[in-house]
């Protein structure tokens, strides 16, 4: 094998919380392997996405840019151009010679036509996932679950350890009964493998069963501690939520899909997090098995690995349930990097800056000796990881575009200490916009410049965070605080601008 540049594992969650891990604090969930990569890597604390929505925020994962450049969205009518996707992190390392392998769940869509397109299955060399939604019993999936079919296990986290393990290594009658051609990976060629879950999302943990079948740690573990998993700081249970919206009914009216109906009461919230520390530590026994084959391979100093997820989610935080809101619930992530070539005093690091999504994959091309395209837009963390103090940015922006599903449009600056938050009008009626009612693409491609261009926002939110961290009150319209306002006025629109960069429309293709 080449030693002249690291293999890559990038492994995302699905609305997976950044305070769900026993390193930063967790009370209950064990995840002793995404611990000690912490330990032997770097743990950023200050991590976020800069849209929590699963598809742009995957996009934003692989392209290093953010939504506003990239266009792409549940409600944008559009998939990634192959030219777009060229300019992805996996992309580029093809180009510079590696072997692809892609393992479980896609959320983006590309190429013309978008997932029907079957675009990621040609691109990728190694290719054993599926698009959309996995579900906890993958065979089971509709869509796509027939590629599942030849795995020995049932369960998500299983089916996927099978494939990694192929992947490294083939299995001996792994590749036997599955419908798409599973290559063996060069020796000759450092790989890269993006490993994807479903969980610990809805669509995943609230499809387990609890089967005779299924491993005993996804139907008894927590059970016996269901009474500790904590109710979040600002938890209010559904009727109170009716009599105190956190946002004014005008910008958002409550309404939500069925999904997320647990976070109404603590007894069914609870039950959803027990299923939550489940699965997560399923996934961190998969990647204590996946450490441990890399050592046995020999490929364990050589292999870079990168843990986090696509956003948060809420738990009833002030009522609330699902995601694409901009309180800190749903935009921070945990993040997590390992390179085993890193010298011990640069191990073991916590780093407090502040770190995006889109800094994710300049800092991988950087570490692979690839040289990053001026299109992607975040910024590389290796100064980081090596341990020195560089300049870093005080604040960032953030936005929500998808206005299905109820889900208010917004955009946010956030700083160390402060954020601002401000909310647009709706494009139609508020209670039409359930399931899989989205909006135009036409409304979506105008939202891209019409808040840089003096849109006024109808309501807005500003929170001291280094007092108030759970963001409970709104200072706004504080005359305390109206200066630090108009300045945080201005800085989004800077921040805005930046993130929208050349005004030219996304490099999209219908769907």
């Amino acid at each position: 094998m080449s030693r002249d540049r690291p293999n890559v594992i990038y492994i995302l969650g699905d609305d997976h919380r950044a305070d769900y891990l026993n390193s930063v604090g967790h009370p209950v969930v064990r995840t002793p392997h995404l611990d000690r990569l912490a330990a032997d890597g770097v743990l950023f604390a200050n991590a976020f996405c800069t849209s929590p929505a699963c598809t742009p925020s995957r996009t934003c994962h692989y392209l290093g840019q953010w939504e506003r450049r990239h266009g792409v969205n549940f409600n944008s009518g559009s998939a990634l151009s192959p030219s777009a996707w060229e300019m992805s992190f996996p992309m580029r390392m093809k180009e510079e010679g590696y072997y692809l392998g892609w393992v479980g769940k896609n959320h983006v869509p590309a190429g013309i036509g978008g997932y029907g397109s079957r675009y990621f299955e040609q691109v990728f060399d190694y290719w054993y996932g599926n698009h959309g939604h996995t579900g906890f019993y993958p065979k089971e999936n509709p869509h796509g679950g027939e590629i599942y079919r030849n795995a020995t296990a049932d369960t998500q986290i299983e089916v996927f350890e099978e494939a990694t393990l192929d992947f490294l290594e083939p299995r001996n009658g792994f590749a036997e009964g599955c419908p798409v051609q599973l290559p063996r990976r060069p020796q000759d060629r450092p790989f890269c493998l993006c490993l994807t879950f479903n969980l610990p999302h809805g669509a995943s943990t609230g499809t387990m069963q609890l089967r005779p079948s299924d491993d005993e740690l996804y139907r008894g573990a927590y059970r016996d501690r269901q009474h500790e998993m904590p109710l979040p700081e600002t938890y209010l249970p559904f009727h109170l939520e009716v009599e105190q919206p956190k946002i004014p009914r005008v910008v958002y009216n409550g309404k939500r899909i069925s999904q997320y109906d647990y976070v109404k009461t603590p007894t069914f919230l609870r039950e959803r997090q027990v299923r939550t520390c489940q699965t997560i530590t399923g996934m961190d026994r998969m990647i204590g098995n996946l450490r441990q084959e890399l050592e046995r391979l020999g490929l364990a100093d050589n292999t870079l690995i990168f843990f986090s997820s696509d956003h948060g989610l809420h738990h009833g935080e002030h009522g609330l349930g699902g995601k694409c809101f901009l309180y800190e619930e749903d935009i921070r992530i945990p993040m997590i990097v390992f390179d085993p070539r890193s010298p011990q005093t640069a191990r073991g690091q916590v780093r407090n800056e502040l770190v995006v999504v889109p800094d994710l994959a300049p800092t991988v091309l950087e570490l692979c000796g690839i040289e990053i395209p001026s299109t992607m837009h975040g910024s590389s963390m290796v100064p980081l990881l090596r341990g020195v103090e560089p300049e870093w940015r005080r604040d960032f922006f953030a936005e929500n575009l998808f206005d299905g599903q109820n889900y208010p449009r917004s955009e946010c600056v956030r700083t160390e200490e402060w954020k601002y938050v401000r909310y647009f009008r709706r494009t139609d009626n508020l209670d039409d916009r359930l399931e899989d009612t989205y909006g135009t693409k036409e409304e979506y491609l105008e939202c891209l410049d019409s808040t840089l261009d003096g849109e006024r926002p109808v309501h807005e939110e500003l929170y001291h965070l280094r007092n108030d961290p759970y963001e409970k009150h709104n200072l706004a319209e504080d005359p305390a605080c109206r200066s630090r306002l108009d300045a945080m006025r201005r800085r989004i629109g800077e921040l805005g601008v930046a993130a929208r960069g050349e005004r030219s429309l996304p490099m999209t293709v219908p769907i």
